[in-house]
């Protein structure tokens, strides 16, 4: 146990001065510095520059100056601050996950970043992070809290490894991910932030003016846009494993830098598969935890990948090993015939305007196709979906090109809203949704009446 007092390491004076510099008001004098006419004399035209990049280093020492940390027998207590010295004293029972990550500057210096989830923090507010620590304190602050937390021997403080992730799978992931349009966009901004400052024109000279090399060239653009892709996602989910200790869930995973990340049991309030349509060729699925307390991965709010390629098959006895309480099947009741056009109308409706618009003022007739193309997503978003009650589970499912099936235990519903318009009063049809969380929900549309009806009666049910 460290009772003494712990800094950070110095590398993370330069995350908290690229953290000032990145804040709203320093990138808004920069435009303005920029596009303001210049008076010709240097002094005058950069001072302003030079004062804020003076300001944002001295904060940023300053931040990693009053920030210090140490482990107490059964808190964390923390003081930070740098006009107003700020102290927080963190309970272990409070503490419900730790991961652990590593940006490029942490990588330089052999640190890690440690995120600390703490139980009764609003969603919106930010959790503990230690920006630099070496990943001995990390793993030494993880076995102290584990260990407070617990109170029992080293003999029953094990893991068990529930699932890993096969390096013929992490390819076929990391080849069918559709991070190639990510990898495209960075570059694209790239070039758009950076133009101001360095010229581009002499790229012109390598760019083809003829209408084959420029597909040629598009082509060769997304061919390296798509290896980047590639070798991204082999760096990010090699040796992915995961692991159950009672009831903590640690997913790690990285190739040249491991990441852990870990959480409560208690914390997760559904579990979302998601069918995408190559991988659900070849019996493959991902699985998603919606997560309490905000995103541990850097990834979307309020979500956690459990399994970021497992087979079909395979899912409903690892959830059952690692959530107990779940029971992840295929059975769905389908929605009714008389919803199937409203499907296929709904859509169409949206996009029948285009080919209005091209076949008038154009005459390309071959846009009509894209009403077929609509009503063949509507009727596959109408075969997918469906509703099913099993125990004290609610499952909704519904897609159309990536199916998302969501699986919600009854206590952990925080509200179920059956709605009707005029239209599905008539077919005695209803929407269905479900919250789990602020902000995060599911609905299925055009569920049958009698069916709406008994998922509401199930939900009421026992409910003081």
């Amino acid at each position: 146990m460290m009772h003494e007092k712990k800094r950070l390491h110095p590398i993370a004076i330069v995350i908290y001065i690229v953290k000032r510099l990145k804040q709203g008001p320093f990138l808004a004098l920069a435009l303005l510095l920029a596009i303001k006419e210049k008076t010709g004399d240097p002094f005058v035209d950069w001072l302003p520059l030079f004062l804020f990049l003076f300001y944002a280093m001295l904060a940023g020492y300053m931040s990693w100056r009053r920030f210090t940390y140490r482990l107490q027998e059964n808190d964390m207590y923390i003081e930070q601050g740098v006009f107003v010295k700020k102290k927080r004293y963190i309970p272990f029972e409070r503490i419900q996950g730790i991961s652990h990550s590593s940006g490029l500057l942490q990588r330089l210096v052999g640190v890690v970043q440690v995120h600390i989830e703490t139980a009764g923090r609003q969603i919106d507010e930010p959790e503990v992070v230690l920006l630099a620590i070496s990943a001995e304190e990390a793993n030494q602050i993880e076995r102290a809290v584990r260990h407070q937390k617990q109170q029992r021997p080293k003999t029953e403080d094990k893991s068990d490894v529930i699932f890993t992730l096969r390096f013929r799978d992490v390819f076929f992931l990391s080849v069918t991910s559709g991070g190639v349009f990510s990898v495209i966009a960075a570059i694209g901004a790239f070039f758009s932030d950076f133009n101001d400052f360095i010229s581009f024109e002499w790229l012109n000279t390598f760019l083809p003016t003829d209408d084959m090399s420029t597909i040629a060239f598009l082509f060769i653009v997304l061919v390296i846009a798509y290896v980047l892709s590639v070798a991204g996602h082999l760096f990010r989910y090699s040796n992915f494993t995961v692991e159950k200790q009672k009831n903590t869930i640690t997913m790690k995973t990285g190739l040249l830098q491991r990441k852990s990340i870990s959480t409560s049991i208690e914390r997760v309030q559904a579990i979302a598969v998601k069918e995408s349509p190559i991988r659900h060729l070849f019996g493959y699925v991902s699985v998603h935890l919606i997560h309490a307390g905000g995103s541990l991965d850097d990834g979307k709010h309020g979500s956690l990948l459990l399994f970021p390629l497992v087979r079909k098959n395979e899912v409903a006895s690892l959830i059952a090993t690692c959530f107990p309480k779940y029971h992840l099947h295929d059975s769905f009741q389908s929605l009714p015939a008389r919803a199937r056009w409203r499907y296929m109308l709904r859509l169409l409706y949206t996009v029948m305007l285009i080919p209005i618009i091209t076949i008038v003022f154009f005459q390309r007739f071959e846009t009509l196709l894209l009403l077929l193309l609509a009503i063949y997503v509507g009727y596959r978003s109408y075969k997918q979906a469906g509703v099913a009650i099993k125990s004290e589970q609610l499952a909704l499912r519904s897609g159309w090109l990536t199916i998302k099936t969501v699986y919600m235990l009854k206590h952990r519903i925080q509200s179920l809203t059956i709605s009707q318009t005029r239209m599905q009063q008539r077919l005695r049809l209803c929407t269905v949704r479900a919250t789990v969380m602020p902000g995060i929900r599911k609905k299925v549309v055009d569920v049958d009446e009698r069916e709406a009806k008994a998922i509401y009666e199930w939900f009421l049910e026992n409910k003081e």
